[in-house]
């Protein structure tokens, strides 16, 4: 159906949805062809936050490009605009929380990694019981933490600028109706730039718990402390591998506007 065939709301959640599509599109060819250029598992990780920036940058581009109500505009008010207004709370909870066992778990990775069998630091976990020694890989110690962590600081920089390019835009001016239409907005796209995020956050700590799982349990020379280690991380990379399928969903679901037309 063209543009012009729907009613004048939604030919704005029109183009908003194809500029996002796009950024998604774009993003999605990028983080493949980043992926083809490095081995070991680290183009998956290169190619995440390629994806997520791409994203972003699409839910910014709607932002810029999608007509407001119309209507003066208020130059100044007085209610403060704070990013935090506009997040959705239990997911962005959800998310910090997760990105705080991510970090975690890394540094963890990370002080306990050993080199592998071609000398490349922080590949494999390593164990000495008495005479005999075990190596389990891959471990996500810095040789994959790093990437993850530059990654996170990286596109957390992009989408906390894409929260308050939204947040500070000025608001339309007029009745009532186009002002809390305007507040919608702001919410839904900062909802997607927030599962933007939510990629960033839950993919790489799923990868990692599922990892990190696998090899405490394959160790035969340990505890069942180590061994109840790595059975807990199962249930923690279900989670994460979950909030990444509904961040991309999220970050691809059609605005308000135009899931509900008639």
């Amino acid at each position: 159906m063209l543009d012009s065939a729907l009613p004048a709301p939604h030919r704005p959640a029109r183009t908003e949805l194809l500029v996002r599509w796009g950024g998604a599109a774009i993003g999605a060819v990028a983080a493949w062809t980043v992926s083809q250029g490095a081995g070991l598992g680290l183009g998956v990780l290169h190619a995440l936050p390629v994806f997520a920036v791409c994203a972003t940058a699409g839910v910014l581009a709607a932002d810029a490009l999608t007509p407001g109500p119309g209507g003066a505009v208020r130059r100044a008010g007085l209610a403060p605009r704070r990013v935090r207004d506009v997040l959705p709370t239990r997911f962005a909870v959800l998310l910090g929380a997760e990105a705080a066992v991510l970090v975690a778990l890394l540094a963890v990775a990370a002080l306990t990694a050993s080199p592998d069998d071609m000398g490349r630091a922080g590949r494999t976990l390593g164990v000495a019981c008495g005479s005999l020694t075990q190596s389990r890989g891959p471990w996500p110690g810095l040789f994959y933490g790093a990437p993850v962590l530059v990654a996170l600081a990286f596109g957390t920089a992009a989408c906390g600028y894409a929260l308050r390019r939204i947040t500070g835009r000025p608001v339309p001016g007029g009745d009532a109706a186009a002002v809390a239409a305007d507040a919608g907005r702001r919410r839904e796209r900062a909802r997607a730039v927030t599962a933007a995020w939510g990629l960033l956050v839950a993919a790489p700590l799923a990868g990692t718990a599922l990892f990190a799982s696998g090899a405490l349990r394959s160790l035969s020379c340990v505890g069942p402390v180590v061994h109840t280690a790595g059975l807990l991380l199962l249930p923690v990379a279900v989670v994460a591998a979950g909030t990444a399928l509904w961040s991309l969903f999220t970050v691809l679901a059609p605005p308000a506007a135009f899931r509900s037309r008639s």
